[in-house]
C-alpha cells in the first residue's frame, strides 16, 4: 500500500552528490528522496511524479546521515521494488 519508503544510514554526515535507483518492474511513478541528520527529522532533496523505472540517478547538493526513498504512488499493483538504492 501507500505510502511506502526504504531508509539507508550513512553512519556519520556526509556529502551526498547523486542517488541511483535501480528497480524491479515495480517501480514508483511518484516518489520523493529525503534525507535526515538523525532519522527522525526529514527534509525532501527531490520529488517526483513522473518516474519511470528502470535506472534513475539523481544529483543532489545537500548532506545527511539517512537517505530515504520515499513512495507516493506505485507503477502498478505491486508495491515498490528496488534491486539498487
Amino acid at each position: 500500500t501507500d505510502p511506502g519508503w526504504i531508509a539507508v544510514d550513512l553512519g556519520a554526515n556526509a556529502a551526498i552528490h547523486r542517488v541511483v535507483l535501480q528497480w524491479d518492474p515495480a517501480y514508483a511513478k511518484s516518489y520523493r528522496i529525503d534525507v535526515s541528520d538523525n532519522g527522525t527529522d526529514w527534509r525532501t532533496v527531490y520529488q517526483t511524479t513522473t518516474g519511470k523505472g528502470f535506472k534513475e540517478t539523481i544529483d543532489l547538493d545537500t548532506t545527511g546521515r539517512h537517505v530515504r526513498m520515499y513512495g507516493t504512488q506505485r507503477s502498478g499493483q505491486y508495491g515498490y521494488s528496488l534491486w539498487e538504492f
